[in-house]
């Protein structure tokens, strides 16, 4: 089956700065995909070339067997987009708005899906947008991408602003989405909603795709990280880099070891000790990305 979704060899320079670096990767009908990297990264700059808002320098993207260039008009039609910077006229309202972009759209049909979805999140539609925060303003973004029943929904940073309670009625609105048969592509720096929502995802840094798998995949390729209890007090620098570790974290008696590569020399080194329990644990996606981008990575949600 043909990619719904297909980049290839994508390369985008604004002036003499590199954006993204011939980047290639697909997107299956009806599944869930992300696109993930710190600020920066090209993801941005990928979703604007798909939807051909900037021009790329090299490459070319088919969307539904369109090209992105030649066919963008019927492919918009295809598409719900919520840019990475969503906003809105001040003068306004949310119900303005949204009707304005079905209108623009030709999808006034799909009007009542408007107090439905505004419900969901909790929506004042009456409210300038001037006078709405961040995170409503977010909303309205999140409604219009949805609201005229889409093919294909493309969403560049979507929880930008929600509180967690929003963050899971996006999540559920999305998973609602896909078991119709829809395709969602997200582009997303927060790694627990990707690893979530998402059946594979792409890892870009400094505007190029490093890795490329199902999450489940990603994890397996990953370090290795075991829970040992130990009998006994133990003398934990004895255990040597040569191991493979390349993180211990605990105290006591109880370690977590974080292991690259074969572990057969560390489990080895383990018969020296009296054990009295041992577990693997898996890694998550934030897990793997630190793997790749190393101490670049800074965690958003950190305190």
């Amino acid at each position: 089956m043909e990619p719904l979704i297909s980049v290839k060899s994508l390369t985008k320079y604004y002036g003499k700065f590199l954006a993204v670096s011939n980047i290639s990767f697909s997107v299956k009908k009806g599944e869930i995909f992300g696109l993930i990297g710190p600020n920066g990264a090209g993801k941005s700059t990928t979703m604007r070339s798909i939807l051909n808002f900037i021009k790329p320098t090299d490459g070319k993207i088919t969307i539904n067997g369109l090209d992105s260039k030649k066919d963008y008009l019927k492919i918009r039609k295809l598409i719900g987009y919520l840019p990475g910077e969503f906003s809105i006229y001040d003068n306004l309202n949310g119900e303005q708005y949204i009707k304005h972009i079905l209108h623009l759209r030709k999808k006034s049909d799909k009007l009542s899906n408007l107090e439905i979805l505004a419900s969901r999140f909790d929506l004042d539609l009456s409210k300038k947008s001037k006078n709405l925060s961040k995170g409503n303003k977010q909303k309205i973004g999140i409604i219009q991408a949805f609201c005229h029943d889409p093919e294909i929904i493309i969403l560049d940073e979507p929880t930008s602003g929600l509180d967690p309670l929003k963050q899971q009625e996006f999540e559920n609105l999305v998973l609602e989405f896909k078991n119709k048969g829809k395709t969602i592509f997200i582009s997303s720096h927060v790694l627990p909603e990707v690893e979530t929502l998402c059946n594979r995802v792409a890892i870009i840094k400094d505007g190029k795709i490093i890795a490329e798998d199902k999450v489940s995949d990603l994890k397996k390729k990953s370090l290795n990280r075991i829970e040992v209890q130990f009998a006994k007090d133990i003398i934990i620098n004895k255990f040597s880099k040569d191991l493979g570790i390349s993180k211990i974290t605990g105290d006591s008696k109880k370690y977590t070891f974080d292991i690259e590569g074969n572990i057969d020399k560390f489990i080895k080194e383990l018969s020296n000790y009296e054990i009295q329990n041992i577990r693997t644990i898996d890694p998550d996606l934030e897990d793997i990305f630190l793997t790749y981008y190393g101490d670049q990575y800074e965690n958003p949600n950190a305190k």
